[in-house]
């Protein structure tokens, strides 16, 4: 008799949802590739199963109907019924199709991005105000019916996507209610808000014109690229306009029902645009528009290199693009391969740059600059020029870098970092730098890095005395690495615990030239400190007190090089004491935003693996010039914190690679550039400014607001 095997499992869990909106499936010319499948791993051991709801590792759906006061029951997608059919036919009315459609496209989003960034999506996460640190948000919360009106968006606030359902205004809409969540559109716009808030949290401030504007830039390209996975789509538009891409059509267009019924119009924004003019981004400064100055220049440099990539073909048929008469169905099928293909380069290039922007204030020159760096190091090669197909697209559309000597691919990648700076420092943290499979384990393991970053950091650079001796130089190292693991890193090291300790180092401390008295003071001030963070700030000033005749001295030179570099201060500079940055534990008070890895593979084989750290810091501004400088020259009253009139943000990111752990990149925004304040203050102050964001209540929501203009 044959030995019986397992059955194996299936590859994939396969769930059909909208291709477009309902309206697609309503159009004699669309109907046949209004409807798609798409395929979810079906079993990821990294990952917890799919629960009811649906739930998964990243993604919590709750059908709560505020405005109907109801609930909906959950989804059960491993309900035999569901699966025998690939999930829920497509259907306006059922609830339960609503709630597969939002999670089905959104993880589609998320596994988009995590291909292209080389590691896991981790949301944004939330503020604990009494811990005074991060919490992290480990599941993203969806509600397919959260409001009734024509509005859908991300809410920083709940770490949730809100989406909304209304009457329709105009009967081209081809329905009497409208729900964005069976926009695919809409959910990956919005998803994209949530998984680009969790990359850079600051970029939902106010802090230029283009701002916000990259924001919703940046949603629209990963909606719009979206279109270009449905094979059907893109060979229908193909066919019907021999070989054309950049005829206005369903492909070209984003939220085709949810515009025809608000304003009657065929999409909410549409890319196609064969005449770019580059002053017009001079004169465009609302959000949604000048953003969409940004999504046409990405559209302009795939339309480039899809035509390099198909001109052979079309050569070889003895056509040029835009020859009219049908084309054969074969030639027809290797363009919209080139087609898929072509933007789904364009669309890893945009994502892949999100790790080489600025944490703070980001400009769309910036992300072109960010873009061509990104690419050279992933894929040194450009054989195919998509490089000088971006920057051509950026010029015409009037993108131009600041500080750039030309528009050169040389000139436009980031300058690389000091070469006399070393990371050693940051490794004597004992960083965890394995690779981290389980969302759960790679959230932890990323805040304890970042915690470590952090004190690195904010910590000062403390030395023996004295002629370098090497023995003691080991010995206080090790000591000086084994106070910070107890004091800094260790939460529970009070009471017993912490008085055992400081009798293990009694002898260093003496060694250090702490006397018994002051030995007992600081064992008592240790006890008495509410934090870990207190504690090791306690640590810091006994070791670092010059009234005290200690072995143990703060070389400022080593901190003072890094300020330098990543354009922030550690300490108060002496010719401008910036009393508007507040002042921390050991100095002024210091952001690591993420600590995150990275391996990415190129088309050749290479294999790059980076360390990304956020680092950010804040000061004070006020709309009066002559208000700004006075607080930045005055200390405010002891044990006083002035909130200012808007905040000031500096920051660096810092790229390290991994493979030989050296500093590559330092994309730096000075917190000491007085040129960049005063364009903040300038941008706040004009009436087309999104100032309403420093509203302390419309500040936790400016994707509501946004959306709802």
């Amino acid at each position: 008799m044959a030995k019986m095997v397992p059955i194996p499992q299936p590859t994939a869990r396969r769930l059909r949802v909208y291709a477009f909106d309902p309206n697609a499936s309503l159009d004699l010319g669309s109907a046949k590739f209004s409807h798609a499948t798409i395929a979810l791993a079906w079993s990821d051991p990294t990952e917890e199963p799919i629960s009811v709801g649906p739930v998964n590792e990243y993604l919590e759906v709750i059908d709560i109907d505020p405005a109907s006061r109801q609930f909906y029951p959950p989804l059960d997608l491993n309900a035999p019924d569901v699966l025998g059919q690939d999930g829920l036919p497509p259907s306006e009315g059922d609830p339960r199709f609503h709630q597969q459609m939002v999670f089905a496209v959104a993880m589609k989003t998320i596994k988009l991005f995590e291909r292209a960034l080389g590691r896991k999506v981790i949301w944004a996460p939330a503020w604990d105000d009494d811990e005074k640190t991060y919490v992290p948000t480990l599941k993203l919360r969806v509600y397919p019916h959260a409001l009734r009106e024509a509005n859908a968006y991300y809410s920083r606030d709940k770490r949730a996507l809100l989406f909304g359902y209304f009457n329709a205004t105009q009967r081209a809409a081809g329905a009497s209610w409208i729900f964005t969540a069976l926009s695919h559109d809409i959910i990956v716009h919005e998803t994209t808000h949530a998984i680009l808030d969790g990359l850079h949290p600051r970029y939902s401030e106010p802090t230029s014109i283009d701002s916000l504007a990259f924001h919703e830039a940046f949603a629209d390209i990963a909606a719009l690229f979206s279109h270009f996975q449905l094979y059907e789509a893109v060979y229908d538009y193909i066919e019907k306009n021999a070989g054309h891409l950049d005829q206005i059509g369903l492909l070209s267009g984003l939220a085709g029902q949810f515009a025809k019924g608000t304003s009657g119009h065929p999409s909410l924004r549409d890319f196609i645009d064969t005449k770019p003019d580059a002053n017009l981004i001079e004169n465009t400064d609302e959000p949604h528009d000048r953003g969409s100055i940004l999504v046409a220049a990405v559209f302009d440099a795939f339309l480039s290199i899809y035509s390099a990539r198909t001109v052979d073909l079309l050569r070889m048929c003895g056509l040029q693009m835009g020859a009219t008469g049908p084309l054969h169905p074969d030639l027809v099928a290797r363009l919209t391969g080139e087609a898929t293909k072509s933007a789904d380069h364009v669309l890893r290039m945009c994502i892949r740059a999100l790790d080489y922007l600025p944490p703070v204030d980001v400009r769309f020159g910036e992300f072109l600059r960010a873009i061509i760096t990104a690419d050279a190091d992933l894929i040194p090669d450009d054989r195919l020029n998509y490089r000088l197909a971006f920057i051509e697209a950026f010029r015409r559309r009037g993108i131009f870098p600041e500080h750039c000597l030309s528009m050169s691919p040389d000139n436009l990648l980031w300058d690389a970092a000091d070469p006399d700076l070393t990371i050693s420092d940051i490794d004597a943290e004992g960083m965890n730098l394995v690779p981290q499979y389980r969302r759960g384990d790679i959230v932890r393991t990323a805040e304890e890095n970042r915690r470590k970053v952090w004190y690195w950091l904010t910590q000062p650079e403390l030395r023996l005395a004295g002629p370098p001796n090497a023995a003691d130089e080991q010995r206080f190292a090790a000591f000086r690495a084994n106070a910070r693991a107890v004091f800094a890193h260790d939460h529970a090291c009070t009471g017993a615990r912490l008085t055992a300790y400081l009798a293990d180092i009694d002898a260093d401390l003496a060694w250090l030239g702490i006397s018994e008295p002051d030995r007992e003071k600081l064992a008592a001030d240790l006890g008495a400190a509410p934090t870990h963070f207190a504690r090791w700030e306690t640590f810091l000033k006994v070791l670092t007190d010059p009234t005290r005749a200690t072995n143990v001295v703060s070389d400022k030179n080593v901190d003072r090089a890094w300020e330098r570099e990543l354009g922030l201060f550690f300490q108060r500079p002496s010719d401008n004491p910036l009393y508007t940055i507040r002042g921390g534990m050991s100095g002024l008070s210091v952001e690591v935003a993420s600590v995150r890895t990275t391996r990415r593979t190129g088309p050749d084989g290479q294999d790059i693996r980076q360390l990304v750290i956020e680092i950010t810091q804040r000061r004070r501004g006020y709309f009066d010039a002559k208000v700004q400088a006075a607080n930045d020259a005055t200390p405010p009253p002891q044990g006083t914190f002035p909130k200012g009139d808007f905040i000031f943000r500096g920051g660096a990111t810092v790229i390290i690679d991994l493979r030989d752990n050296t500093l590559r990149y330092v994309i730096t925004k000075r917190i000491d550039d007085d040129v960049r304040l005063d364009r903040q203050r300038q941008h706040l102050l004009a009436p087309e400014a999104m100032g309403f964001t420093y509203d302390p209540a419309a500040a936790k929501e400016p994707f509501a607001m946004l959306h709802r203009m």
